[in-house]
């Protein structure tokens, strides 16, 4: 019986001190990807705030999120002032911080869902949107 209380005791004790520490949100850490991005946000959410996201649908995350947690990244992770993550998106051909925010939350959500993040057609669904704003503007240009 000793034997078997003693490797249990041995086994706790060593899981616990050889595992991973439990990942803690550090508000000042800037990523510099998005997958870096998605991580924080993972770190940052309680499980019940994921659940409350899960029970919406994503138009509605994104919409409910782009002035609380879109702006706290916006400002917090240097979309703004031209900061690593900024640099990340303006390689991949996004250049508004609106933009760059409206990505990571919508990939946070998808991450949430375990569906695709389908990076590709987001960054298209932006480069599309300004095209025919450029496009429409220069219409304006031309009526005057």
């Amino acid at each position: 019986m000793k034997p078997i209380i003693l490797t249990t005791v041995l086994f706790l004790f060593l899981s616990d001190a050889l595992g991973q520490p439990p990942s803690k949100f550090n508000p000042n850490y800037k990523p510099k990807t998005l997958d870096e991005a998605i991580f924080q946000l993972e770190k940052l959410h309680h499980d019940t705030t994921k659940v409350q996201i899960l029970s919406m649908t994503e138009d509605q995350f994104t919409i409910r999120s782009h002035f609380g947690m879109g702006m706290w990244i916006r400002n917090n992770w240097g979309l703004w002032g031209g900061g690593k993550l900024s640099k990340y998106f303006k390689s991949i051909g996004i250049f508004h911080p609106d933009d760059m925010s409206g990505i990571i939350l919508t990939s946070y959500y998808r991450h949430l869902k375990r569906q695709d993040l389908e990076l590709d057609k987001q960054v298209k669904y932006y480069l599309d949107y300004w095209k025919s704003s450029n496009k429409q503007q220069d219409s304006l240009k031309n009526l005057k």
